[in-house]
């Protein structure tokens, strides 16, 4: 199985369902298709992930807080891809984040390790794969499209004309 974060929110998600065949239910797809995605056989939809969040996220909420571990750890930076594509901070693009939770929930807030601006780290999924999906989108275009895509958008109304 493929170790991203599509196939772990997915492990999880599987756990919180009890099968594969309550989870495929859940996100109305064949158990096969489920399958492939779990193990990274196939590109995984990103409504389809959008949604595996949110489960995700309505989970932890009904777990409500969990206690604090005994030992307080000093927060560790860490960084989260998909592929070669890292995350980033809005507002100063930096890649590191900071949680006060370990590991990080999908309800935990994330700090930005440069300008300590926050953000939940589901939010933080969300965005980043949605980001890879466009850029994956662009990636898989014949080539004339992708030269096509990378003009101006001035330069495609000329070229159009």
């Amino acid at each position: 199985m493929a170790d991203t974060i599509f196939t772990r929110a997915l492990a999880e998600a599987v756990a919180i369902h009890d099968s594969t065949q309550a989870l495929a239910y859940a996100l109305r797809v064949p158990e096969g298709t489920l399958l492939r995605w779990i193990a990274g056989r196939a590109q995984m939809p990103i409504a389809a992930f959008h949604h595996v969040i949110r489960m995700l996220v309505e989970h932890e909420r009904r777990l409500g807080p969990q206690p604090e571990p005994a030992v307080h750890l000093h927060p560790v930076a860490m960084r989260i891809s998909i592929g070669d594509l890292l995350a980033e901070c809005l507002q100063c693009q930096g890649e590191d984040f900071v949680s006060a939770d370990a590991p990080a929930r999908m309800t935990s807030v994330l700090s930005c390790a440069s300008c300590r601006s926050t953000i939940v780290h589901a939010d933080l999924l969300a965005a980043l794969a949605t980001q890879s999906a466009k850029r994956g989108h662009t990636a898989r275009a014949p080539a004339r499209l992708r030269a096509v895509a990378a003009l101006p958008v001035f330069a495609r109304a000329r070229k159009n004309a």
